[in-house]
């Protein structure tokens, strides 16, 4: 008769230990899974919003708020699993980017908005992309803090209402999303420049 091999407390240990790793390794990689739907669905957001009818506009507009929640979510997972790395952060913030620069720039071909506005917008990301990385290149992280999510915030709000309906409500809410882009920008100049204030200037390479 087959004798059954004795199980020991330090198998079962085991067996957790692989377990955890298993579920950890999916968890780690949820958040980028998650910033590449944003950045996948933006060619189907633009066709939807250039298909221009009150149902695709509509199916736009859903799609948007998926994104923006995924947005938040991805974050938090990161946070919470410890599970965020460099890339994945750089990716989340380019993201996030295409995103709202897609959709403003289709707003002006269709006419929805003057283009300042999408240069207000745009332009906005670029200079605190650069700034980012001009910081970074001398060893300081500056985070946007809760201004600039915030603005993230009123960038759904503001271009969800749009895309849903073109009413008076929603360009009072796009221009309050315009303002606090506007606003964060401004906060992140202030404080990478605070942050900098007393470093010797680095070399200024050659234009490319």
């Amino acid at each position: 008769m087959p004798v059954a091999e004795p199980k020991f407390p330090q198998d079962d240990h085991a067996g957790r230990r692989s377990a955890d790793r298993g579920a950890t390794g999916w968890i780690a990689r949820l958040p980028n899974l998650l910033t590449g739907f944003r950045v996948l669905v933006i060619p189907l957001m633009i066709g939807l919003l250039l298909w221009d009818g009150q149902a695709s506009n509509q199916a736009a507009a859903c799609l948007f708020i998926v994104a923006g929640i995924t947005d938040v979510l991805d974050g938090l997972i990161a946070r919470r699993y410890g599970s965020g790395t460099q890339l994945g952060i750089f990716f989340d913030l380019v993201g996030d980017k295409l995103v709202v620069a897609a959709l403003v720039i289709t707003m002006v071909e269709l006419g929805w908005i003057p283009g300042w506005i999408a240069f207000g917008f745009i332009a906005r990301e670029l200079f605190v992309m650069g700034m980012r990385a001009y910081a970074g290149a001398q060893g300081v992280t500056v985070s946007a803090g809760q201004l600039g999510k915030m603005k993230m915030m009123w960038q759904y709000i503001g271009l969800t209402a749009l895309i849903w309906d073109r009413v008076p409500l929603t360009w009072a809410l796009v221009m309050f999303a315009l303002v606090m882009t506007v606003a964060s920008g401004l906060y992140y100049l202030v404080s990478v420049t605070r942050e900098l204030r007393g470093r010797p200037a680095p070399d200024v390479p050659d234009p490319v």
